[in-house]
């Protein structure tokens, strides 16, 4: 699924929740999601204290927020199996949050991963080198 310009126009307009429950509602339908990537790796964003990943439920989304000011990334998918059981852990045992496809303005909801992966069903398996 590509959104057009309407569609990421409009889906922009929404409140920070209902964009947050759009997209459980695509992971619950184990979805591919969408980070900002450059040859370093992810876009992560300081909030704080807090290192953040943004992300999105559509390519044009992602493409579209990044704007000019992280011109020197494109988005890039994650398959949800990958998300679900390496991604989320990973992030989770690092300390790392995630922002749910923040609008335009850069508003929207911060969750922690493990929230999110109750938000959408997803049992979090974490490794310890115990």
């Amino acid at each position: 699924m590509s959104f057009d310009d309407q569609q990421v126009d409009a889906f922009f307009r929404l409140q920070s929740n209902a964009r947050y429950d759009e997209f459980v509602k695509h992971c619950k339908k184990s979805q591919d999601v969408w980070v900002l990537q450059d040859d370093q790796g992810c876009l992560i964003v300081e909030l704080g204290s807090e290192k953040v990943l943004p992300i999105w439920n559509d390519a044009s989304l992602a493409e579209k927020w990044k704007g000019k000011e992280h011109d020197g990334f494109t988005s890039s998918v994650i398959s949800f199996d990958n998300f679900a059981s390496k991604w989320l852990p990973g992030m989770t045992r690092d300390g790392f949050k995630l922002g749910i496809a923040p609008n335009l303005a850069g508003e929207g909801i911060v969750v922690s991963t493990e929230e999110f992966s109750r938000d959408i069903g997803v049992d979090l398996l974490i490794e310890t080198n115990d």
